[in-house]
């Protein structure tokens, strides 16, 4: 009797196949092919047994047959059936990853926070929050992590804006791999990082300190955030290093792009600042709260000036149905008329 290996008889089984279906799979690729009496004596089958599994791996398209007496059958190519259980895999991850994110996200009130030892677990976690994205990714971080990570960037859906910070430095190839991503906004390049970095839609984070980043501590960690103000904390800080870096590659936006949600209200900003800049006719939906009164606020109007240095992040709002210019600030915002929640740049007349 021959011996199939057992791991990849359980791996075959993740495409549906019941275990005698995979065995004898497993076995047809080891061999290459086989007689229907080459597989009954090698794997102690019977033939009625036998020729009900043949039909079903025929019926799903794994293998072909040689009409030939005696038949002969052969497996599909082990190219293919890799990328099937990929693929299998793949969807029931973000199957997983779904049904996890819904029980977080269905108590916004619970806010949680934990540590994450050694630098494999800091890059699962930030994989996680990647997959969630569906606005906005923010990502500081050194290239010996961010290479790990770019798969699962480039995975996200082309309307999600990623915004790249690489520190300390930022190679041709890592950037050549980075252009490639249909969700990327901007990179830039900050010799002094402020730190390592992950947040999807502004609501959950990733964060360690750099000097843990670049593998410099003998115990790797790092902190997860499934808190809003604390992550728009962390996007404070990510975005005075960001307006300072050098800026390496801008992708910009399409008409097609828009409208553009942003649940920060920092690099909403900064994306106004730059369809000012490039003269594009934008109007401005702000989602939020009026700070004198704590009421809610959605308003409609055109950006006017726009600030952004150290101190100060915010923009002017002329309301669409008239009124004075509103100003716009973010979380916690003091000075401001509006604190945002939500800002959404769309092109006047779309």
């Amino acid at each position: 009797m021959q011996v199939v290996d057992g791991d990849l008889v359980d791996a075959l089984t993740i495409l549906g196949l019941s275990r005698k279906e995979a065995t004898v799979l497993a076995y047809l690729l080891l061999n290459g092919n086989a007689t229907a009496r080459e597989i009954m004596t090698d794997l102690s089958i019977h033939q009625p047994q036998l020729y009900n599994i043949m039909v079903s791996l025929e019926r799903k398209g794994f293998i072909n047959v040689q009409q030939s007496k005696p038949k002969v059958y052969t497996p599909i190519g082990m190219g293919v059936i890799m990328e099937m259980i990929e693929n299998e895999m793949l969807k029931r991850k973000q199957a997983v990853v779904k049904a996890l994110t819904s029980l977080t996200r269905g108590d916004r009130v619970r806010n949680l926070l934990w540590v994450t030892r050694g630098i494999d677990n800091v890059i699962y976690n930030s994989a996680s929050l990647i997959q969630e994205a569906t606005s906005e990714l923010y990502v500081s971080a050194p290239p010996v992590l961010l290479s790990r990570l770019i798969k699962h960037i480039s995975n996200l859906d082309p309307r999600v804006k990623a915004y790249i910070l690489v520190y300390p430095s930022l190679d041709d190839e890592l950037l050549s791999r980075l252009k490639g991503i249909k969700s990327l906004v901007e990179v830039k390049v900050n010799k002094l990082g402020p730190f390592y970095f992950i947040s999807s839609n502004a609501e959950s984070c990733v964060f360690a300190p750099s000097k843990v980043s670049l593998l410099r501590e003998a115990e790797p960690y790092g902190y997860v955030f499934r808190d809003r103000i604390m992550t728009l904390q962390f996007i404070h800080g990510f975005f005075d290093a960001w307006r300072r870096a050098q800026t390496i590659y801008r992708r910009g936006f399409k008409t097609s792009d828009y409208p553009l949600v942003f649940n920060s209200h920092r690099f909403a900003t900064w994306e106004i600042l730059k369809a000012k800049e490039s003269k594009l006719s934008i109007e401005v939906r702000v989602k939020g709260y009026l700070t004198s009164n704590n009421e809610e606020a959605d308003i409609t109007g055109v950006p006017l000036n726009v600030t952004i240095d150290s101190d100060v992040v915010n923009f002017e709002l002329l309301p669409s149905n008239g009124g004075k210019a509103l100003l716009v600030g973010g979380t916690n915002a003091l000075i401001e008329d509006i604190e945002s929640e939500y800002i959404e740049i769309k092109l006047r007349n779309q």
